[in-house]
Order: C-alpha cells, then structure tokens, then sequence
C-alpha cells in the first residue's frame, strides 16, 4: 500500500502516493516522409543546439542535429551514447536524457527518430527499446503525446525499427524536446549486490545509441494555434508576460526548486507570514510537514504546469491555477511514489513588487 504523505504547496494536502502502472503495448513505426510545410528545426545548421547531463565523449549530443541519419559510421563518434546506469539500483529520477534546443518556439507537428541500425549494429539487438519523449512547458517537461500511444507510461516501448516516426497528437507549442532513454536492447541487468537498507545493486551492460534527432514543424506559429497558455506557456504574440505574473512564475519556480533541493527556507520563502489555508493551516504547519516530507522521502522532484495567472485589476492580489505533478521515493522501501493533481494559490502584493501566497485550496 502507498504512504500516504503530507505535502504542501500553499496549503497542507493529504493524499496517497501510488506507483506507476499502465497496460503494454507496441508503437508501430510509421514509414511517413515528412510533409512539405514542415521544417526540421532540429539541426545545428538552423541554429538548434543539443545537450545531455552524461556526454559520452567519443559520442556527444551534437552528432544527433548534425543532418546525418546513417548508423555507419557508429565506430567513428557518430551518434549520441547515453547511459543507462540508472537501472543499477533503479532511481528513475536519475533517467538521462538528450535535450534539443529549437532555435525559438514553434508548433511540432512530427518528431522522428533514428537509433542505431546497421548490419554490424542491428536495431533488433543494440537499438532502443524503450523511451520517452517529452517537451518544456514553460516550467516543467510534460509527455508528449503522439498519435497511437496507449501506455501512457512509455512513448515508445520493446522497439527494434531503426527509425521511429512519432506524429504529434494536438498542438504542442515550445523550443525544447527531450528523449529519455530508458532500455536499450542490449541492456543486461544481473544482480550484484544488496546494499545497506535492502537496496538492490545490479551490473548494467549496454547503453541508448541515438543517430539522429528530427523535429518538425511549421515554419511559423499559425493563427489557427490555440493559445500557449493551455500548455503552460505565455499567450502567443506576448513576447513575456506582465512583471507582476513574471513576479509570481519566479515563486512558483523557486518554490518547485526549494521541493527539489529539500530545501526548507526556500520553501517558506513563498509564503505570507500570515498565510492561512481554508481549513485553517497556518505558515508554521507548512514548515513541520515539509520537513517531515524530507525526512521520509528524496529524489524529489515538483513540477507545476498549466499555469494560468489572473491578476485582479487593482494590481494587487492574484489567483494562479495550476496542475503539479509529485514524484519521490521513499527512504524505507525504495519504492517510487508518482501524484497529479490540481490546486489554486493566492497571492497578495506587500508594499513595493513583493508578492506572496496568502491562501490556497
């Protein structure tokens, strides 16, 4: 059975934690050349960028924007590696990724890509298996969904084509799209060890082998675009938003980074000092079930999206809705706990531009 936890945003929320689950299935590969009016922004030479928190040295994310789709010269640095060590004692929080950073914001329509298929390095043996594809919502990433996905856990799963064509199921407008590799098919888990606290420890073989990366889209955001806003961005034709909503993203970030980083202060930070929730929890309420939260959980990770921010028209209060996504594992049985859910805070103006939340249900 989940824990049930304590957890605060702007108010205290009980609630069970569960574990993921979610039914098996097969994303067909689809043989699609890309239409006409659609551009690849994924290449360095129109100005897209490439980035990984594990660069293998003879293979670096810049080989999957270079234009080249070809698994030939695998031996000779081309393609991205990327490690698969999380599966060592199964920390998902701590999945690598090859990040690619479009040029600017641009609705994606199709993304394709291509791991390792050759005749020495078959796909079928040393391609990815398993991945996920996500996007940047403005303060946190997002699954991408694509037309035909039916796990909701996985973008693609027990993969052995070369070439993966994902066609992007809505609109879906941003500048940054990440794939998180998660098996490769020639991962081997064999177990080591068990370390203190009855974790397992387990050798990995193998690792994601990424050629290339394509991101296509329209070469210009159309009209026809609903607002970004409905994915967590600003309005499209706002180049930022107001200085006050900007005021409140900054709070709403730093108190994702204070959850992250277990860091307490910067939790409170976003709080009024007279802060009191609807069924009466005051600011020091928040602080002892917080640092309870620490104690019993890490590999923290908090993401708000669908942010939507309405400042009153005196200036001087604010509503923001959002969704969050709560991910962690608990100390006592390693197990990982996943909860989405929704919550309001408001905000109120203190003398000058400092903003704080004053309430929340």
């Amino acid at each position: 059975m989940a824990k049930m936890l304590l957890f605060s945003a702007s108010i205290i929320f009980t609630f069970f934690l569960i574990g993921c689950s979610g039914m098996p299935s097969q994303t067909k590969e689809l043989l699609l050349s890309p239409e006409i009016e659609y551009v690849n922004y994924a290449l360095s030479s129109k100005g897209a960028t490439a980035e990984s928190p594990d660069n293998s040295p003879d293979h670096p994310p810049l080989e999957v924007i270079d234009g080249d789709t070809s698994s030939l010269d695998w031996d000779n640095g081309g393609g991205w590696e990327g490690s698969l060590s999380y599966l060592r004692s199964n920390e998902p929080l701590k999945r690598s990724y090859i990040q690619i950073n479009l040029p600017e914001k641009r609705q994606i329509k199709r993304i394709v890509v291509y791991t390792i298929d050759s005749p020495k390095y078959p796909a079928s043996e040393y391609g990815l298996r398993s991945y996920n594809l996500e996007y940047w919502h403005g303060t946190g990433w997002r699954m991408i969904n694509v037309v035909g996905q039916r796990d909701k856990r996985f973008t693609v799963k027990d993969n052995v084509s070369g070439k993966i064509v994902h066609e992007i199921d809505g609109e879906i407008v941003t500048d940054k799209i990440r794939l998180v590799p998660l098996l490769s098919n020639d991962t081997k888990k064999e177990y080591d060890l068990t370390a203190f606290g009855g974790q397992s420890i387990y050798n990995i073989t193998g690792s994601a082998k990424v050629i290339e990366i394509e991101v296509w889209c329209y070469p210009s955001i159309p009209k026809s675009v609903a607002s970004e806003e409905r994915n967590g961005l600003f309005l499209i034709g706002k180049s930022q938003p107001s200085p006050d909503e900007q005021a409140i993203r900054n709070i709403l970030s730093e108190y994702e980074k204070g959850y992250d980083n277990e860091d307490i202060n910067l939790v409170l930070s976003a709080f009024a000092d007279d802060f009191t929730s609807l069924d009466g929890k005051k600011k020091e309420d928040i602080e002892k079930n917080a640092i309870k939260f620490f104690e019993d959980y890490n590999n923290i990770n908090l993401t708000f999206r669908d942010v939507r921010i309405d400042v009153s028209e005196t200036g001087d209060s604010a509503t923001a809705q959002a969704s969050y996504t709560l991910e962690c594992v608990g100390k006592a049985d390693n197990n990982f706990r996943k909860r989405n859910d929704n919550l309001i805070f408001y905000f109120r103006k203190d003398e000058g531009t400092n903003w704080k939340i004053k309430s929340a249900k």
